[in-house]
């Protein structure tokens, strides 16, 4: 098969990427579920055990979702290579794991041809390998765990920019392509994409009242005043 066999899926996004890239990234991944949470969205932070191989790594961008299961077929390894023309620019990767557990799923090779396409991130409900790559070439890589393991006759990508299903902190959580995502040394939270602006300046509010308060609390306001006063402590 040939690159020729797999379409370009992209999907159409009311604001601009690197704005709102931005933006996120001043945030923290707790700041931005608490404003989930308020409106009634208390379950879209992945599960734990999914985290940066460095706790520097940020990631934040819109999903391009990619689909995997766990088989010893080889038959569609090229739909891993065919998806790379679809990656845009500002996404972050974030893969489902298909249930495999015996291999490396992203590596070093996966994100060099992941950046040079625009993507800014990955994030795997699963494995790496290529850890110490990964962090020399600056790639912001979250996963569940690392294994030296080829994933060829392991693993396999079947699909992409695609609905998936990921572990999330109350069962399975879904992801559709576009839904933004923030992660950082806590963790990834999953913004539905109509969400996503909406949530930012929600957050960022947040985090304005959280940084008056903590320099009201270092000089040595009580506690109790300062969350009377701005409604955050």
């Amino acid at each position: 098969m040939t690159s020729q066999t797999y379409p370009l899926r992209h999907v159409d996004l009311d604001y601009d990427v690197d704005d709102i890239r931005c933006r996120y990234l001043q945030l923290s991944s707790g700041q931005v579920c608490d404003s989930l949470s308020e409106r009634g969205l208390k379950g879209q932070a992945m599960a734990a055990g999914i985290y940066p191989l460095i706790h520097t790594m940020k990631v934040a961008g819109p999903a391009f979702t990619v689909q995997a299961i766990q088989t010893p077929n080889m038959d569609c390894v090229n739909v891993r290579l065919g998806m790379v023309t679809s990656l845009f620019k500002g996404c972050v990767q974030v893969r489902n794991s298909g249930g495999n557990v015996s291999a490396g799923h992203f590596g070093e090779v996966n994100a060099t041809a992941a950046r040079a396409a625009g993507c800014t991130g990955a994030v795997l409900d699963g494995s790496t390998r290529d850890s110490n790559m990964l962090i020399e070439i600056g790639f912001p890589t979250f996963c569940r765990f690392r294994s030296p393991v080829e994933s060829f006759g392991r693993y396999m990508v079947t699909d992409y920019m695609v609905p998936i299903q990921v572990q999330g902190v109350d069962g399975l959580l879904r992801i559709d392509p576009g839904d933004f995502l923030i992660g950082d040394n806590d963790g990834v939270v999953v913004v539905p994409r109509q969400m996503t602006v909406s949530i930012l300046e929600a957050a960022e509010q947040r985090a304005r009242k959280e940084t008056d308060g903590r320099a009201q609390v270092a000089e040595g306001a009580n506690p109790l005043d300062v969350q009377e006063k701005i409604g955050r402590f």
